[in-house]
């Protein structure tokens, strides 16, 4: 019984031993790094900002979900898979100094190579969007966003949050007065696929950051058409009837989202 005891241990310890020996698949980390702008500027909430026509603009709120984050590889180099969900959320930029931070997440262990660039899903894709989230582990971004994300009326999350006030009389004061927007585009409907190009390269040793803008400005504004804000039936994608403004809204994503230099 002994010796076959001893025999196991050594056995077990030479298997361990050629598992350790196996070489692992070089990797880094990868940062990404997302700012809000507007027209190209630091968005800050709250702060009366310019809207096409002469008038002007006041965002209250703005965030979004992101999934299916994947590195494009060039062919020897295979895509990547960074993240399956995110959500972030521009609540604090409260002024320019938090405007100019980047909300940052940080993923370990992606294998070095040569990639073409980054594919994102802007909202949440069908698998999870009508999956049970309360079965999803504390730390994923849908379930802690599950009270003020998902609509029950829709049977969906909300991808997009988007509001604030549009100076409707011009006088340049923000009161009730004037036209609050509540844009909330949701259901597998309105999952926007974004693909960004540019040379990114892995490299041992070295993290890499992949710095990104959302520039709500390019939401609203598109092919040098703005939003008519004045319009009622453009306040808010409450109901199904405005499926059609919430497709609208999440179509820009493309124009809106970029990779700085």
């Amino acid at each position: 019984m002994k010796k076959f005891l001893f025999l196991f241990l050594i056995a077990a310890t030479a298997f361990s031993c050629k598992d350790d020996d196996q070489p692992s698949t070089p990797s880094t980390t990868v940062n990404i790094n997302f700012k809000a702008v507007y027209d190209g500027a630091p968005l800050v909430l709250y702060q009366a900002l310019d809207y096409p026509g002469g008038k002007q603009i006041r965002f209250q709120h703005f965030n979004f979900f992101v999934s299916n984050i994947t590195l494009l590889g060039d062919g020897a180099t295979p895509d990547h898979l960074l993240s399956e969900v995110e959500f972030f959320d521009f609540e604090g930029n409260l002024d320019i100094a938090a405007a100019q931070t980047a909300l940052s997440r940080k993923y370990e262990k992606v294998p070095l190579g040569n990639y073409t660039g980054v594919q994102i899903d802007f909202g949440v894709p069908a698998s999870l969007n009508n999956a049970d989230s309360g079965k999803l582990d504390s730390s994923n971004p849908l379930r802690q966003a599950f009270s003020s994300h998902f609509w029950s009326d829709w049977g969906s999350f909300i991808f997009m949050k988007s509001e604030g006030i549009y100076d409707l009389n011009g006088d340049g004061v923000f009161n009730q007065s004037d036209q609050g927007f509540e844009h909330h585009p949701g259901t597998n409907q309105v999952l926007t696929l974004v693909t960004k190009l540019k040379p990114i390269i892995l490299e041992g040793g070295v993290d890499f950051d992949l710095n990104l803008k959302a520039d709500v400005f390019k939401i609203y504004v598109s092919n040098g058409v703005a939003l008519d804000l004045s319009n009622p039936d453009n306040k808010d994608t409450q109901e199904l009837t405005d499926m059609p403004l919430a497709i609208d809204l999440m179509s820009h994503w493309d124009q809106a989202c970029s990779i700085e230099d």
